[in-house]
């Protein structure tokens, strides 16, 4: 089958041709209908994150069971299915609790094991949802980047009175803007650096205020001009971009909650005083569980999230050269690769 592999430290990958896994008890198969490329697939391929080598990247995927290992029940082949990459152990306490993206020996396909930027890739059945026949498979492989968001959201407890600030517009940002929506919250505020399409795709899925930090002499006062001259209630940070935390604690009401989802890969500063002086409340999330992947899949089946604006490219697996292109020249928000 073919798969793109990373081989070794620093940047670059290959297209292999490499043998068809076989299912262990418990896992299936699954054919990969469609995989996307996340943010954090683009570290592992500069080879700034370590991860084991050779490995086949690639955790955001939905396709059909191809073949079931021993022990699978409730599952047939050709089951269309949207995968979870989070692996827990099942025995330690976060397991126990359903938390499983806090499992102590958590376990991710794609960054830890062979993942789906291939024509096949092995999952376990505790980790497989139904993919429901109205939605694509490019839908099933949106669900994990929702998911990531949806979690952290779901803590917040978000009010009717809130208002929300949005630092990033990346598929990240713009699925955590829809489902803030979603919870029906009274504005919802995006930041982005620069004006452009991301901007564009921000007010098409209902931002209320967009706003380009460039464009901005002082991004607070910006803030606050679009929220009748308060500062929101909430902040999301969805962009992993050292510099802008520092302006996620500035934009933050005092008593506000901060939700921190992008994941960082160089430190990061602010000023702590600021927390402790706006008593801040704030919150970092990590991946989902079963239970955050299920809901999230269940706004796609009613409507309530598009994919189809974020997804701006897709392509056959073999460009996987031509999608990082298009990804570094800011060119693309999404990619879907289609094996």
């Amino acid at each position: 089958m073919l798969a793109v592999v990373k081989e070794g430290p620093g940047p670059g990958f290959a297209l292999r041709d490499v043998p068809k896994p076989e299912p262990k008890p418990g896992w299936v198969r699954v054919r990969v209908r469609a995989v996307g490329i996340c943010g954090t697939d683009i570290p592992i391929f500069e080879g700034v994150r370590k991860v084991p080598y050779p490995l086949i990247p690639g955790h955001e995927f939905a396709g059909e069971i191809d073949a079931l290992g021993p022990g699978v029940h409730g599952w047939r082949e050709g089951d269309r299915v949207a995968v979870g990459l989070v692996i827990g152990c099942g025995e330690c306490p976060a397991c126990r609790r359903g938390e499983e993206s806090r499992c102590e020996r958590i376990t991710e396909i794609g960054i830890h094991i062979n993942g789906a930027f291939a024509e096949y890739v092995l999952a376990p059945a505790k980790v497989l949802h139904a993919l429901p026949a109205h939605l694509s498979y490019a839908d099933g492989a949106s669900v994990d980047p929702l998911a990531s968001s949806y979690r952290g959201i779901r803590r917040l407890a978000l009010q009717p009175s809130d208002d929300v600030a949005i630092f990033g517009l990346g598929p990240i940002g713009l699925y955590a803007l829809q489902a803030v929506r979603a919870h029906g919250v009274r504005r919802v505020i995006a930041i982005t650096p620069r004006p452009g399409l991301r901007a564009d795709l921000a007010r098409a899925l209902g931002a209320d205020a967009v706003l380009a930090a460039e464009d901005c002499a002082d991004l607070v006062e910006g803030v606050r001009a679009a929220n009748d001259g308060h500062l929101p209630s909430v902040v999301i940070e969805a962009a992993g971009k050292p510099a802008v935390v520092a302006d996620v604690v500035r934009v933050a009401a005092i008593g506000a909650r901060v939700l921190l989802l992008g994941i960082f890969h160089q430190p990061a500063t602010f000023e702590p005083a600021q927390v402790i002086r706006k008593e801040l409340a704030v919150f970092g999330s990590f991946c989902y569980n079963w239970d955050d992947f299920a809901a999230s899949l269940d706004l796609l089946a009613r409507g309530l999230v598009q994919t189809a604006p974020v997804i701006t490219h897709r392509l056959p697996l073999s460009q996987m050269g031509e999608a990082l292109a298009a990804i570094h020249r800011r060119e693309a928000v999404k990619v879907i690769l289609e094996p």
